[in-house]
């Protein structure tokens, strides 16, 4: 089985009009690299997880 030749040139377009958009995304600052700490509003310690540990023990 061999890959067709049109096939092949979407994949390209497809994967280089992704990487063209998030690199646009990226020097907009409307994408990020990873989250931003999370702050407890209530106590200003970093949460770990869904809820402040601290605040509700």
């Amino acid at each position: 089985m061999t890959i067709d030749l049109h096939i092949a040139l979407l994949a390209v377009l497809t994967l280089g009009i992704g990487w063209a958009m998030m690199t646009a995304g990226l020097q907009k600052s409307a994408l990020e690299w990873k989250r931003h700490r999370r702050i407890c509003p209530s106590c200003g310690r970093q949460m770990q997880s869904r809820v402040c540990a601290t605040c509700t023990s």
